[in-house]
């Protein structure tokens, strides 16, 4: 069908008039045996139909590039017209109905002729339904101090695990709200769950703000639909502590807009193949068209049921899955990206289901089903939360042992140890100037490698199910969380400290030692006794092994996450028995005492909030460092430097300094309380990881000398596949308590 030679004029056809057609034909279309579902959209030119400059020589010629006309081989172009599409499971052509073939009861109508004369035409499109594409989850990088729109969130029912994407935040003016959706979040008052501060917390309790489903007519009553219903499916959750949430969406690349007002006014075609973009908690980083509006996904009972997207997967984009539900599509479009400045993106739609249909090559195609976000919103009576928290970097908890490790390299002297870790050190952290929203958007998409200097936290410290290579057996419990501390400023009966000790005989840098201590102060328990500077000597070690080995693949794992450790003893809080508040304190329970939630605020929420203030001072405080470094000629040296570091960290900052101003500001992790400590702290915080930054290159520097071993010429770059491979290996640098470090290290 060519606009040029019908005598109707179907490019002055509305939104409207295609929707009161479909309605006034509703029993008609339904009862299609071959129909899948119906929409309305831009008509489908198959791509090898001529232009209508393009005259053929026959009509002949015209029949011959007719045909079935599929998502795949057929295109919106400038010409084409508003149209009813219906999608069907077979494709039969015109000539095959009547003279005894097929039933012509069965034909989809070409037109819907209106009883005012108008008429609409029907664009008949072949697909074939199937079940979902799954593929593996996401291996993203969640944050460890917030949680907003991308992140996953856990609810159960009826003895299930439920996962989802959170949307995006929302506010009826006094309470915040986690948009998702319904079916997720279930019943009013049932506790919803998000990943916080590497665990899996409650975060929140399901609202018995909730939508499910609606007249048509009653959301858009200007629109025909007597016999639909609008899915809408979605769901609030009242968030247990606000400061715990962010607006910022995760993994999304470009600046984030108002909500795209979608309403029958705004409402046009001329969103038909405009692209969106989304990240889920199942996929990870999506993109996608928008394939049609109003889409008919189910009738029952001579009911429909319509979406109002349906979402196209683009091409050679991840597909969405389910444990997408909820997430959030943002409008990209075309005209605000022309100048190559930073796209901006309007939130749009709300994913709540899928439909998959198979393409001509046989992909089964996922497709998203969503509700427009406005529509949510005008309903529950909230506006989007666009201005909290925003103050975090994408990759959101980690600034810290990136940025020392970043600056320690360097702090290496020139030579072939340096040109080797620069060679590396996007393996090992990220480059300085290369911290963009696009290039960490694209390493947490792919998800299959986690930067050297974060394995520890976010790897081994998690389960083998949840992460491949996760070393503890349970969520916050096993054999690597002990390595990242040690309570070595806690008084005995005599007043002497275990640094004390330990810095005064470097003899007494022994497991021994340390076990007793711990066993005369009552700590029993292998997860209570904080083996910190005993990792450090572990991994050294290990250095010096694998480059007489001249394997510098595992010696590059080691270095790397070795500046993981070195970053947590520059801060004065992994070195102390405080190191979340005064628990001793007269009057404290077990629940509840002075300065509780400091180090997570101080350790993640200033340094994420502040990191562009704070990452620029860190390299110039590693080179104006003057401290002066133990000589390091074995592991018990570098095990004895950490310790020194450690005490050099509670000079600059002692803890209880720390705590009693977050105390003085009210505790909590609000942005006042925040912004206070780094106000105080500020400086100082850059010293200490000024500080780190010099110790991790001189404990490098030692194991190459020790080592005394050339590294391969050319300072090859090491792949991510090969590292990965190495820190997954649980016989890699195994996580030990310190009732079990002892023989590893000699």
């Amino acid at each position: 069908m060519n606009p040029l030679s019908t005598q109707h004029n179907f490019q002055s056809l509305s939104l409207k008039d295609l929707l009161e057609a479909r309605d006034l034909y509703h029993w008609h279309l339904t009862n299609k045996a071959n129909v899948v579902g119906t929409a309305v959209r831009l008509y489908l030119i198959r791509k090898d139909e001529p232009w209508p400059d393009q005259h053929p020589a026959s009509d002949d010629a015209r029949v011959q590039v007719r045909g079935i006309r599929t998502f795949d081989n057929s295109e919106v172009r400038p010409y084409s017209w508003p149209a009813v599409i219906v999608l069907v499971r077979d494709w039969v052509d015109a000539t095959e109905f009547g003279h005894g073939k097929v039933d012509p009861d069965h034909m989809v109508p070409r037109t819907l002729y209106m009883p005012d004369g108008r008429a609409v035409p029907v664009c008949v499109v072949a697909v074939e339904p199937a079940t979902p594409a799954v593929s593996a989850p996401a291996d993203a990088r969640w944050p460890a101090t917030y949680v907003g729109g991308g992140c996953p969130l856990i609810a159960d029912a009826q003895g299930v695990e439920r996962s989802a994407s959170v949307g995006c935040l929302v506010t009826d003016g006094h309470t915040i709200y986690a948009l998702t959706n319904r079916h997720v979040c279930g019943e009013p008052g049932s506790p919803v769950k998000a990943l916080l501060r590497g665990a899996t917390e409650e975060v929140g309790i399901a609202s018995d703000r909730q939508l499910t489903r609606a007249p048509f007519t009653s959301v858009f009553p200007e629109f025909a639909g007597s016999r639909s219903f609008l899915t809408l499916d979605i769901g609030l959750v009242e968030v247990h502590d606000a400061n715990d949430w962010s607006s910022q969406p995760f993994g999304i690349e470009g600046s984030i807009g108002n909500v795209a007002d979608i309403n029958e006014v705004s409402l046009s075609l001329q969103l038909i193949d405009q692209p969106v973009t989304a990240f889920g908690s199942a996929s990870g980083a999506l993109d996608g068209t928008i394939k049609a509006l109003f889409y008919r996904h189910k009738s029952l009972a001579g009911y429909d049921y319509v979406s109002q997207f349906l979402i196209a997967p683009a091409n050679g984009s991840p597909q969405t899955q389910p444990g997408d539900s909820g997430t959030v599509w943002y409008l990209a479009p075309h005209s605000d990206v022309t100048d190559g400045s930073e796209r901006r993106l309007y939130p749009l739609a709300v994913e709540w289901g899928g439909q998959t249909l198979v393409s001509d090559n046989g992909q089964r195609l996922n497709h998203a089903l969503a509700t427009g976000l406005s529509t949510a919103c005008q309903l529950l009576d909230v506006d989007l939360v666009s201005e909290h928290n925003v103050g975090a970097n994408p990759y959101w908890g980690q600034t810290g042992h990136y940025s020392i490790a970043t600056a320690a390299i360097d702090s290496v002297k020139q030579g072939p140890l340096r040109d080797f870790l620069e060679a590396n050190v996007e393996r090992i952290s990220f480059r300085p100037d290369e911290l963009t929203p696009e290039q960490i958007r694209e390493k947490l998409a792919r998800g299959d490698f986690v930067e050297l200097a974060d394995v520890p936290d976010l790897v081994w410290k998690k389960t083998p199910s949840r992460v491949p290579g996760g070393r503890d057996y349970a969520q916050n419990a096993g054999p690597e969380h002990p390595n990242h501390y040690a309570d070595i400023d806690q008084p005995d009966g005599d007043g002497k400290t275990l640094r004390e000790v330990t810095l005064g005989n470097i003899a007494n840098m022994s497991v021994a030692l340390w076990s007793k201590w711990y066993a005369d102060e009552g700590v029993t328990e292998a997860r209570s006794e904080g083996l910190l500077p005993f990792r450090v000597w572990q991994i050294f070690d290990e250095m010096v092994r694998q480059l007489k080995a001249h394997n510098d693949t595992k010696f590059l794992c080691a270095a790397g996450v070795l500046a993981h450790y070195v970053g947590d003893a520059c801060q004065p809080l992994h070195g102390s028995y405080h190191a979340d508040g005064f628990q001793d304190a007269p009057g404290a329970t077990s629940k509840k005492w002075p300065g509780k939630g400091v180090h997570a605020t101080f350790e993640d929420k200033m340094v994420d909030r502040h990191s562009s203030d704070l990452l620029p001072k860190i390299g110039p405080q590693a080179k104006a460092f003057e401290g002066a470094i133990p000589k390091i000629d074995d592991g018990r040296d570098a095990a004895f430097a950490t310790v020194s570091l450690m005490a050099e960290a509670a000079t600059i900052l002692p803890p209880s300094t720390l705590i009693d101003e977050y105390i003085r500001l009210g505790g909590g992790s609000s942005a006042r309380v925040v912004d206070g400590l780094w106000d105080a702290f500020g400086d100082d915080t850059a010293k200490l990881m000024g500080a780190g930054a010099r110790y991790l290159a001189a404990i490098w520097e030692a194991a190459f000398a020790v080592a005394d071993a050339s590294l391969p010429a050319g300072a090859r770059e090491i792949s991510e596949q090969a590292l990965a491979k190495v820190y997954q290996d649980k016989t890699f640098l195994p996580s030990l308590t310190l009732d079990k470090i002892g023989p590893v290290i000699g």
